[in-house]
């Protein structure tokens, strides 16, 4: 696990604290107004904050010690989160529904994600998951994204862009690099790679068929909408939330 999830798990929580606002009202809504919703692989708990400001109880689950620690600090008693991994856990209970946002699916290799997805059934009859496709038709190589954001005196640049894409192998490798701009740990720079799995759509919908779900619909979340749009099974794109249902 690289250290933006673990010793510098602070740096990820500023990097990625935007305003999520309307993308948890749409999820609410996709779920069908839940009671309570479950996040495998919560990191710092921004989303599950999100709900619980909304009245929804909230549970999550993650790797990372220090992640677990940000998510308990964020939510208070608010919500329960405990330490464990997303490919073999179980937390005696069911919930109303489950969501897995930007892309932390990709972490899993299939086998990781198979063992997940059946994990995740025994637990919610509706789960909602934001992962990318890419063909090779079609694809082209992502130059990047860089957005800057600040928490108090702190002040990050973040660079975010693809390495390389083997689609024979369905692996991709992806740099990250923070920068911090100003505060206590001006000058510091964390960059790294991160060996993740590049899914098409018929290697996705090959492993949603052998899974505990099914697909219903699949949404365009990288479309700046008030809701986002429905587009069919062979999209893709870096932002697509995937609506599964429990057969």
């Amino acid at each position: 696990m690289s250290r933006l999830y673990t010793d510098d798990a602070e740096l990820y929580d500023i990097a990625f604290d935007w305003d999520i606002s309307d993308e948890v009202d749409w999820l609410v809504e996709r779920l069908g107004d839940p009671a309570s919703v479950l996040e495998p692989g919560c990191g710092s708990g921004r989303m599950l904050a999100a709900f619980a400001d909304r009245g929804v109880e909230v549970a999550g689950i993650d790797l990372s010690p220090r992640m677990i620690e940000l998510a308990r600090e964020r939510l208070g008693e608010r919500g329960t989160v405990v330490l464990g991994d997303i490919a073999d856990f179980d937390l005696g209970r069911t919930f109303d529904g489950a969501v897995c946002p930007i892309n932390t699916l990709l972490h899993l290799t299939p086998e990781q994600l198979a063992r997940h997805l059946d994990c995740t059934a025994r637990h919610t009859a509706h789960y909602l998951v934001q992962v990318g496709l890419v063909d090779r038709e079609s694809y082209d190589p992502f130059a990047g994204s860089k957005w800057e954001e600040e928490r108090g005196e702190t002040r990050l640049a973040v660079e975010w862009a693809d390495e390389e894409l083997d689609f024979e192998r369905g692996i991709s490798r992806q740099r990250s690099r923070i920068e911090v701009l100003s505060g206590p740990r001006a000058g510091y720079v964390l960059e790294e790679i991160h060996n993740m799995t590049a899914w098409m759509p018929e290697t996705w919908r090959a492993a949603i068929e052998a899974s505990p779900f099914e697909q219903v619909a699949t949404y365009d979340g990288g479309v700046r909408a008030a809701h986002w749009p429905e587009v069919g099974p062979d999209a893709t794109g870096g932002l697509l939330w995937h609506d599964l249902r429990r057969r």
